[in-house]
């Protein structure tokens, strides 16, 4: 087994104990499940702007795993992708 693969296993293991949804956020964790993305995983970056900034550079980024861990349909990227779907589209109570 390749390092790479080794630690995918095991953040597939970690992977399946995390919350969904995290409050806070760092530089090398997914934003959807909170696990570390090691190297050698692909992932995705989310940019979030900050819409009271007023000179724009105080943008911070999320980070998702894209590839799909072994007993999981999508990715966390993707999952990430039908929140904010249903989010919309799910009409709030006022």
């Amino acid at each position: 087994m390749n390092r790479s693969a080794g630690a995918a296993s095991v953040a597939s293991a970690h992977h399946d104990q995390k919350e969904e949804h995290m409050s806070v956020y760092s530089v090398n964790e997914c934003g959807y499940c909170g696990c570390s993305i090691v190297e050698g995983q692909r992932w995705v970056r989310e940019k979030i702007f900050n819409p009271a900034s007023q000179s724009g550079g105080e943008s911070k980024y999320r980070r998702y795993h894209a590839e799909i861990f072994a007993a999981d349909e999508l990715s966390c990227w993707e999952k990430h992708l039908l929140q904010v779907e249903l989010a919309c589209a799910i009409p709030r109570a006022a």
